[in-house]
């Protein structure tokens, strides 16, 4: 059995505009072991160069990337797939089924990414439940948010993680099975309700789709460090650019 390392090289963010819709600041990690550095993830284009940064900081770059493990097709999760030209990028069967049906406009779907995987064809690994798709690492069935969305839980040197992609955003999802944007509530619950069974049993790691990585009891859940974000905002004509920063410990936000 297969044990990685793993490195954060974004860190998600729980955020959304009530008036320009979500941020999609999600989270992307490498996995490296078993001559392999896998994402989980890809990430929206925004974060190309913060992708490329993170790499280099490894002595990595997007050629090295051998597999990408995709959670669902949203185009936050999905989008950059087409960067790594070496790497297997892998999506859930039956999301995949889903996804091609889909009109084009249809809420969060990337049109013309999801028409690329189909094109690939057999180029395009396949994953279902309960599958070792590579040594050490097992999906996990998680619906709600989308119809085929998968978990992934890898063996690391730190012990389990949980990579639970938008079936648990954030820490709020976790601790109160309270889930936004769904497309089956009922569904949904249960999948969080599986994930932080499994997390409590494991005595591992969940790293949600949109938070900083959590860890749960019986009884409490919480991030194991701050979630903090910066947003640049050009307020009048007269000054330059003005930093808003956002933490947990502040969520009234404070410029800079």
């Amino acid at each position: 059995m297969s044990t990685y390392t793993a490195h954060p090289l974004v860190h998600g963010f729980p955020g959304k505009s009530s008036s320009h819709g979500a941020f999609g600041w999600s989270s992307i990690w490498l996995l490296q072991g078993d001559g392999r550095r896998i994402l989980v993830d890809a990430g929206p284009p925004a974060y190309i160069p913060l992708i490329h940064a993170g790499l280099a900081e490894l002595v990595l770059a997007a050629d090295d990337i051998t597999d990408v493990l995709v959670t669902h097709l949203h185009w936050d999760h999905v989008s950059n797939f087409t960067m790594y030209p070496n790497a297997t990028t892998w999506v859930g069967e039956d999301e995949l089924a889903w996804a091609r049906t889909q009109p084009a406009g249809t809420q969060f779907m990337p049109d013309l990414h999801i028409q690329e995987i189909v094109r690939r064809g057999d180029a395009i690994g396949r994953m279902r439940p309960d599958q070792e798709v590579l040594p050490g690492i097992t999906t996990v069935a998680s619906p709600g948010h989308t119809p085929g969305h998968l978990a992934f839980i890898a063996d690391t040197a730190d012990g389990h993680l949980i990579f639970a992609g938008d079936a648990v955003k954030n820490v709020q999802e976790l601790h109160s099975l309270t889930v936004d944007s769904s497309m089956d509530l009922a569904a949904s619950v249960r999948s969080v309700d599986r994930l932080r069974s499994q997390l409590v049993d494991s005595d591992g790691l969940l790293i949600p789709g949109h938070d900083v990585p959590l860890r749960a009891d019986r009884t409490e859940v919480a991030r194991v460090q701050p979630q903090r974000a910066r947003i640049g905002f050009f307020a009048d004509a007269r000054r330059g650019e003005a930093d808003r920063s956002i933490a947990d410990s502040d969520d009234t936000g404070t410029e800079v």
